[in-house]
């Protein structure tokens, strides 16, 4: 993912190794309501443990259906560049046991949404199974107004997102939920839950042909944030995505499509621990 992904409109981004990309920072208001915004310090550090679970199965062709599952254990490190009213900036280094490491930078608005996600030290390879962006990032897909909140609140979700991939755009739609203010040990924290809806479709090359993809992914997020600094204690991610397929044979010209589908389930688990 050499390219960056840039968001159109200041409102919630597309939507994970890391759900906690998005370092809230959570400021106390009027009583009883808090106000999300984003205020990380320069050189901030949080170090995550990220369980992933990706199953997959494509029906093509009429032949027997292909299903992998794959499941991937990673420490995610998020370093603060930069921080100030134009937006921040961090550092995302993804480990794995035996895999080159991974480093991303991320950029973000005062509101915590995602502006762009850029590949700096390699791509991503196939240790992280159908994971994609929304996957990579979901908690940029339920990123709260700026303003004060109280339990029970409620925002709407309703983004256009231009995919760097295929060079179209989508829309975003969904909604999130500020459920309960609460205390974890000494800490106090905030709890958010939030579901969102992204069509998509891509036509990529592949050695079999051209592929065409078109169908939906539904992502369901739940996370818990210290209201001290806002940094994500746990999140959870489930996304299910649906599509249609269609290969266009190489090199065999006026050949009729081979069409079929594919089902990608991706559950993950995303705890501080440091």
């Amino acid at each position: 993912m050499g390219r960056p992904l840039r968001r159109r409109h200041r409102q919630a981004a597309l939507a994970t190794v890391v759900a906690l990309a998005a370092l809230l920072g959570l400021t106390a208001c009027e009583e009883g309501t808090v106000r999300l915004t984003f205020r990380p310090e320069v050189g901030d550090t949080y170090r995550y443990e990220v369980e992933v679970r990706t199953v997959s199965e494509v029906d093509l062709g009429g032949a027997a259906p292909e299903r992998r599952e794959e499941d991937v254990v990673l420490t995610a490190v998020h370093t603060v560049l930069r921080s100030g009213e134009e937006g921040v900036q961090v550092r995302v280094l993804l480990q794995s046991p035996g895999a080159p490491e991974q480093v991303f930078e991320v950029t973000f608005d005062r509101a915590a949404q995602l502006e762009s996600v850029q590949s700096i030290e390699g791509v991503p390879d196939e240790r992280l199974g159908n994971l994609g962006i929304s996957e990579i990032f979901p908690a940029a897909a339920g990123a709260p107004p700026d303003q004060p909140l109280a339990p029970g609140a409620s925002w709407t979700i309703d983004d256009a997102i231009e995919l760097p991939e295929s060079g179209s755009d989508t829309r975003l739609q969904g909604s999130g939920r500020l459920v309960e203010l609460g205390v974890v040990g000494d800490e106090e924290v905030a709890r958010l839950v939030s579901a969102a809806r992204l069509p998509l479709e891509s036509v990529l090359p592949t050695p079999g042909g051209l592929l065409r993809l078109a169908g939906e992914q539904v992502t369901e997020y739940t996370a818990t944030h210290d209201l001290d600094d806002g940094a994500v204690r746990d999140a959870t991610s489930d996304t299910v995505g649906e599509f249609r397929l269609e290969v266009e044979p190489q090199g065999s010209a006026g050949a009729a499509p081979i069409a079929g589908s594919l089902r990608v389930e991706v559950s993950s688990r995303a705890h501080l621990i440091g």
